[in-house]
């Protein structure tokens, strides 16, 4: 209370009108808040109904998204007062690296530094700073979505792949790793005959050590969506070995129902209707949250 009223207090605001929310204003339910929240935003408000551009102003906006930086309307205020003043954009990020170390997984401060790498036009550092935050966080979506703009906005596609699956090793059940790989091959060499065989291994690899890992097997189910899941012969039989080994993760049984339908369709041999269906029945146990969806299934395949 005493820093906002010592800030405020200063000839430096002794002009500003602060604009404090209304009872109405607050709403019903009151939500909890301290009294320098109260004061920093009333006069935030004060100098965005201005649009004031100043050296206060961005001070302001600092105490602002420090006490939350959810706030889009500070940023974007922020964003504006940086540009008319002609500050140092570079500082700016690094004012973002140490808001994301406090808090690494808001969406508002990954947007403003994304935003101020591209009026730069310069991605020196920045893939060792989503590096940094995903070894804390293996799983940070922002860091992830931040490093795929940079490859992609800047050509930075070089040692990707080596990258993805680095850290597909250390956490094969990390879906953004997997999404990472799918998004990186698709951007670049695209997934031909030759480089979905290497991927169809790297995953197979992958399910062997962890059968019900289903990041692995949705990824497995996106590179052979296009020329269907019978088409590799390698695949069906690796799932069918894994079935007489008494492994039936739900994965594997959807894969194959999808894998004896999609031949049955090109072929109408009667047997692979009736493998399809006994996947269904097999899933059925296996996967009870799903038996309708299953059930459904298994009646279509009847039709």
């Amino acid at each position: 209370m005493g820093e906002s009223m010592c800030m405020f207090n200063s000839s430096e605001f002794k002009d500003v009108q602060p604009i404090y929310l209304s009872q109405e204003e607050s709403g019903v339910i009151n939500i909890a808040c301290s009294k320098k929240f109260e004061d920093v935003y009333a006069y935030f408000r004060a100098l965005f109904n201005k649009q004031e551009i100043s050296e206060r102003a961005l001070k302001l906006t600092e105490e602002a998204a420090k006490l939350n930086p959810a706030n889009y309307t500070v940023w974007y205020y922020r964003r504006k007062i940086l540009k008319e003043l002609n500050k140092d954009l570079k500082k700016e990020v690094e004012f973002c690296s140490r808001m994301t170390d406090e808090t690494p997984k808001n969406y508002q401060i990954w947007h403003h530094r994304r935003l101020l790498i591209e009026i730069l036009n310069d991605p020196t550092g920045e893939l060792e700073f989503t590096q940094s935050m995903l070894q804390e966080d293996y799983k940070n979506y922002h860091a992830w979505q931040h490093r795929q703009w940079l490859i992609s906005h800047f050509k930075l596609w070089d040692n990707e792949l080596m990258y993805s699956e680095e850290m597909i090793k250390k956490d094969a059940r990390n879906n953004s790793a997997w999404n990472y790989r799918y998004f990186v091959i698709n951007s670049t060499t695209g997934f031909d005959a030759q480089v979905t065989e290497r991927e169809i291994q790297l995953t197979l690899e992958n399910i062997k050590k962890l059968p019900h890992n289903e990041s692995a097997w949705n990824y497995l189910n996106g590179i052979v969506e296009d020329r269907g899941p019978s088409s590799f012969e390698n695949v069906v039989n690796f799932c069918e070995y894994l079935l007489s080994k008494k492994q039936t993760p739900p994965q594997l049984l959807a894969f194959l129902y999808t894998a004896y339908l999609d031949k049955f369709q090109k072929t109408g041999e009667e047997n692979l209707k009736n493998n399809a269906i006994k996947m269904c029945e097999m899933l059925l146990d296996m996967d009870p949250m799903r038996r309708h969806f299953w059930q459904q299934y298994k009646l279509n395949v009847k039709a």
